[in-house]
């Protein structure tokens, strides 16, 4: 609960102030295998999915799930957690890491970074397909800021903070005493009070709004996703282990193993469960630059 990089500090921002962190796995002394590789993970769906029907087809559980398999020198075990336990856990230089973070010099100080394994669209505005036709004025992309102000009487609904860009428009708004936005705990409590139209549009990623389209099933109204113009449209994910000899092997291994068309193939075809065929095509030239860059 991107950019993914963005979204990631957004997270740790909030959460920071709510969430005890538990003993550190660099604390446990029983832990002294080199080849024992710990995979930390977060409850957001669907980059990862804890429970329910789509348990483990997360973005993320199935690029965890296709490296694993590829890494077979080392004995590979999971911990469900937190977005501040993944960063308490580097800053500690621990032997764990995680199947999609960013790329940038920030995080760069705690990770080491394998190559871009997937590409995705960034967050924009998730609405009822059937109130789409309603913004036919507003000529595409268009900022968040232009939205709230051609549509004074919408509720917007967050859940979170959302990255460079939109941000700063939601702190521009006050958005946490503006009575046209509404602060919510759950990205799936979010989505239920979008169906109730107790808000009029949220903000997220596509494939949050795919996720949550087939979660609550076809008793629900279809929910899209519109790009906005504050962001930068695609952002890539990268796999992170901690800054350490440790860490540098591990990704050394990870590059080998994205070098494997099927693997690349396969986590792909994970990514893309997770986006419309409007979202598919609008990614599909990027995706095209990405792989030509990258492989």
């Amino acid at each position: 609960m991107i950019s993914w990089q963005q979204f990631l500090f957004a997270v740790v921002i909030l959460l920071s102030f709510f969430v005890a962190l538990p003993r550190s796995f660099a604390q446990n002394s029983s832990n002294k295998n080199p080849k024992e590789l710990v995979w930390i993970r977060w409850d957001d769906p669907p980059i990862f999915i804890f429970e329910g029907p789509f348990k483990n087809q997360g973005l993320l559980d199935v690029v965890e799930n296709e490296i694993t398999k590829k890494l077979p020198q080392y004995q590979h075990k999971r911990l469900d957690a937190t977005v501040p336990r993944v960063l308490k856990e580097a800053e500690l230089k621990s032997p764990i890491c995680n199947a999609g973070w960013l790329d940038t010099p920030e995080w760069a100080k705690l990770f080491y970074f394998s190559k871009p394994v997937f590409l995705i669209p960034t967050n924009g505005v998730l609405i009822k397909k059937k109130n789409v036709s309603q913004l036919a004025d507003m000529k595409r992309p268009f900022s968040l800021q232009t939205l709230l102000d051609k549509k004074p009487q919408w509720k917007l609904g967050v859940g979170r903070l959302y990255g460079e860009g939109i941000d700063e428009v939601l702190k521009k708004n006050n958005y946490q005493k503006n009575p046209k936005i509404i602060t919510i705990a759950t990205s799936l409590r979010v989505h239920k009070m979008l169906q109730a139209d107790r808000i009029q549009y949220t903000l997220g990623y596509p494939f949050e709004a795919v996720y949550y389209n087939q979660l609550l099933g076809p008793q629900s109204e279809t929910v899209v996703h519109i790009p906005l113009a504050d962001n930068a449209p695609f952002v890539e994910v990268v796999i992170a282990c901690p800054r350490t000899d440790w860490g540098a092997k591990v990704i050394a291994n990870v590059n080998k193993a994205l070098h494997d068309k099927k693997t690349l193939d396969n986590i792909a075809h994970g990514v893309d469960r997770w986006l419309s065929s409007d979202d598919k095509k609008r990614l599909a030239p990027a995706k095209k630059a990405f792989y030509q860059k990258n492989y």
